[in-house]
């Protein structure tokens, strides 16, 4: 079982639209010994990246680390361009919001130990989706509108995420983003089939591309968990260096534990 993201095109080609059905996502988190809250903020970081994976045609991995505003909770997520994904979940505090947090993303080529861009910006919202949607105009991509249309005990985990071309007129964007808002309640507890047909005689010119499994499994490795390297924060890093500590990553999926020495990061961030 993996989860499944469907691509379309509506309105004469003006529009990207992604759907994804994240069964395998809910339910592997669902399995992991985290309390509700916890699950609900790591589910939402999977779903986003696994969106941003079936969006991203490029041969580069990304790692998107979301860190709360006092530093207790980090969301980290790792991207693949063979359609994996993987993360892990540190909360500490649930008072600790993402609000007033940092998002990091960091992107290099699979072949690559080391990033070739990295990027910094604000938590503006304690909302993931909200934070994603702020996180591409910040960084002056293309506008990307994420809709979570499942309720939070609908095991078909059903996100969209809407995309308008550069040409698009902003009447028709406007639209289908004020039509999606309208009925998203509707859907809560909808089939993933039953939300496709809802949304296909809604828009016109809805056109199928094609499906991209999205896998979030344990194939984890060391050189999975780089990103947490690269999502150290300056006083992090001069703490390892100068009192020469170990650093841990546990795979949160089977539980494996990964070390790296200070003399490893400072290799690796060379």
């Amino acid at each position: 079982m993996k989860n499944q993201v469907k691509k379309y095109v509506i309105e004469n080609k003006q529009i990207r639209i992604y759907l994804l059905k994240g069964t395998q996502i809910y339910t592997k988190v669902n399995e992991l010994n985290l309390d509700n809250f916890s699950k609900e903020y790591f589910t939402d970081a999977l779903n986003i990246t696994a969106l941003l994976n079936a969006l991203d045609t490029s041969n580069q991995r990304t790692s998107f680390t979301f860190l709360s505003s006092q530093g207790m909770n980090k969301l980290s997520t790792e991207s693949f361009s063979n359609h994996n994904i993987t993360g892990t979940a540190e909360i500490l505090d649930n008072n600790d919001t993402l609000k007033g947090g940092t998002l990091q993303s960091v992107t290099s080529s699979d072949e690559q130990l080391g990033t070739s861009h990295t990027s910094h910006s604000l938590l503006y919202f304690d909302d993931l989706y909200q934070n994603i949607e702020d996180y591409y105009t910040q960084s002056e991509q293309l506008p990307t509108y994420v809709f979570p249309l499942s309720s939070r005990k609908n095991p078909e985990n059903i996100v969209l995420l809407i995309q308008p071309l550069p040409f698009a007129n902003q009447k028709v964007i406007t639209n289908v983003l004020d039509t999606t808002s309208s009925i998203k309640s509707a859907m809560a507890h909808d089939t993933f089939e039953n939300v496709i047909d809802q949304l296909s005689s809604l828009f016109s010119n809805w056109t199928f591309l094609e499906s991209v499994d999205i896998d979030y499994s344990c194939s984890c490795s060391k050189d999975m968990f780089l990103g947490l390297i690269f999502s150290l924060s300056r006083e992090e890093l001069d703490e390892i260096f100068s009192n020469n500590e170990v650093l841990e990553a546990h795979c949160p999926l089977c539980g494996k534990k990964y070390t790296f020495t200070s003399e490893e990061i400072a290799k690796y961030l060379q």
